[in-house]
């Protein structure tokens, strides 16, 4: 076995962590001070490894990776080969040319000014970067994801399947609570992850739910799995899948 060094990135947004997030086997005998501080863990990472080597993956707010980008600008230029987003992009124009900004992508909400520094450096600097989108990756039924997870006998994977539902339910109580982004309706929701279209919503009377409700009884739909895919568009075994001559340069 190899020890993996595990760092405690920047607080970023405030957030109160659900109990479920950390329902896993021995996390609670984890040694809290051999965890090392994160924006240093990332800025060391660069530091001791050949150039164009480093891949950065992004599944959450861009906040470190942007700290480590606006310090040590030309470090990330030398070592990174990539910076695989799990976010988004929308474009614009800048004159006569398009350009490019973050979109309304959650993980990109979470810290826009950190985000919109991603972007433009990357651009600007010349990274290499995937972006992707949840509007990219292809939808799978819950039910699936959730019966291989069961029948792997892999802890982890029972474990995210678990987060995932769990989350899901989290994800309701934030939409009653008005800390999503517009486009995240009840309605939405509903035909999202619980199969439910806009004729038996309107029918099954379904706005009126809210918070207090068991919304774990109407769960039965799809989830797009893009963390995953991110993570596919820089692992070795499967980046050549996402063909090279579908890349594209932007302006910042």
């Amino acid at each position: 076995a190899v020890d993996v060094p595990v760092g405690i990135g920047s607080q970023g947004k405030p957030y109160e962590a659900r109990p479920h997030e950390y329902k896993l086997e021995d996390y609670e005998d984890v040694e809290h001070s051999r965890l090392e501080n994160g924006p240093q863990l990332l800025c060391n990472c660069a530091e001791n490894v050949l150039p164009k080597s480093l891949i950065v993956l992004c599944i959450s707010g861009l906040r470190d990776f942007a700290d480590l980008a606006r310090e040590s600008p030309k470090l990330v230029v030398e070592k990174v080969q990539t910076v695989a987003i799990m976010g988004g992009l929308e474009q614009y124009l800048l004159g006569e040319e398009a350009a490019c900004k973050p979109d309304a992508t959650v993980n990109n909400l979470f810290d826009l000014e950190a985000a919109e520094f991603v972007y433009r450096f990357c651009f600007a600097s010349g990274v290499r970067m995937t972006v992707t989108n949840r509007k990219a990756v292809p939808e799978i039924p819950l039910n699936l994801a959730a019966s291989v997870a069961e029948g792997s006998h892999c802890a982890l994977m029972q474990y995210l399947s678990r987060a995932q539902f769990f989350g899901l339910v989290g994800l309701w109580h934030r939409l009653c609570e008005n800390d999503l982004p517009a486009r995240c309706t009840k309605q939405w929701f509903f035909e999202t992850f619980c199969g439910v279209d806009a004729d038996r919503f309107i029918a099954g009377k379904f706005d009126r739910l809210d918070r207090s409700d068991d919304i774990q009884a109407h769960l039965n739909g799809t989830v797009r799995p893009y963390d995953v895919i991110a993570c596919m568009t820089v692992l070795p075994q499967t980046k050549n899948i996402f063909p090279a001559n579908h890349e594209a340069r932007a302006h910042h």
